[in-house]
């Protein structure tokens, strides 16, 4: 089986592609695939079947939505082992999510939520995970997220984030988008957000499209091409921070599993052909 090496480009695992994957020759645009580890934990049937055969031709990444690391609730212990026994089923190394929160005492909430940054919050969260990466034996990854929202008399983002990952020693997943979509909606320079952050505890890199409203705003939408403002900061990313695998996601408006290697395979020719 391929390794995920450092110039590796994957795409999303979207249920309307995994049969066709499962049944075709490995399709040479792709060098691994990002599941969505709620969408596969404890499947069975056709699912699971789908799944023990990609495993056997493509390497896989696990990229979760429901960790809530950032909330004030106990981390959820069962789900993390869970989570484990799947890693472990299925030989995955890397398991990312987001550095956020998704619930409350009233139980999830079904979005993305940016945590309130303080000094407070940064040692408490690092606890958090140091918990969550001695139950999965593996280092956490984490990502920036987009958001819309900014709370008041806050630690800088990029700051509140090395001081995460300092405490804790987990890894990065940087969202090249996100950070494109965030300096835009707060007006901030993206380019040097990214300069802040530590090149040796990013551990790969999400890229996507995004929608511009007619007010300017920016929604981060995973529903279009990615744009040419957000592949030159990939580049430019890049450079300040070396070569990484690299996941084109993709959750609305769905193209053909041929148009989205097309993507990737462009993405390959600009990124990477000239480093």
């Amino acid at each position: 089986m391929r390794t995920i090496a450092p110039s590796s480009l994957g795409v999303g695992l979207r249920s309307e592609h995994a049969q066709w994957l499962s049944d075709q020759p490995i399709d040479s645009n792709i060098d691994f695939l990002e599941l969505t580890i709620e969408n596969w934990l404890e499947v069975g049937g056709r699912k699971r079947e789908q799944l023990d055969i990609l495993s056997s031709k493509y390497p896989l990444i696990a990229h979760g939505l429901s960790l809530s690391i950032g909330d004030t609730l106990p981390l959820n212990v069962e789900f993390i082992k869970r989570v484990k026994r799947f890693l472990d089923r299925y030989q995955i190394d890397e398991y990312s999510d987001h550095l956020s929160y998704s619930r409350d005492k009233q139980g999830y909430l079904y979005d993305l939520l940016p945590i309130p940054r303080s000094p407070e919050m940064a040692v408490y969260i690092s606890e958090k995970i140091r918990q969550a990466q001695d139950i999965l034996e593996r280092t956490l990854i984490l990502e920036n997220i987009s958001y819309y929202y900014n709370h008041d008399g806050q630690m800088e983002e990029a700051e509140f984030i090395n001081e995460i990952v300092e405490r804790s020693q987990c890894q990065l997943l940087l969202d090249v988008n996100n950070v494109y979509v965030n300096g835009v909606n707060h007006d901030y320079d993206p380019l040097k957000f990214i300069a802040s952050l530590p090149s040796a505890s990013i551990r790969y890199f999400h890229i996507a499209g995004h929608w511009q409203q007619e007010d300017g705003v920016i929604i981060d939408t995973h529903g279009a091409n990615v744009c040419g403002e957000v592949i030159e900061l990939a580049k430019q990313t890049i450079k300040l921070h070396g070569t990484k695998p690299l996941v084109l996601e993709r959750d609305n408006h769905l193209p053909s599993l041929k148009d989205l290697c097309g993507e990737v395979s462009e993405l390959r020719s600009q990124l990477l052909c000239s480093h």
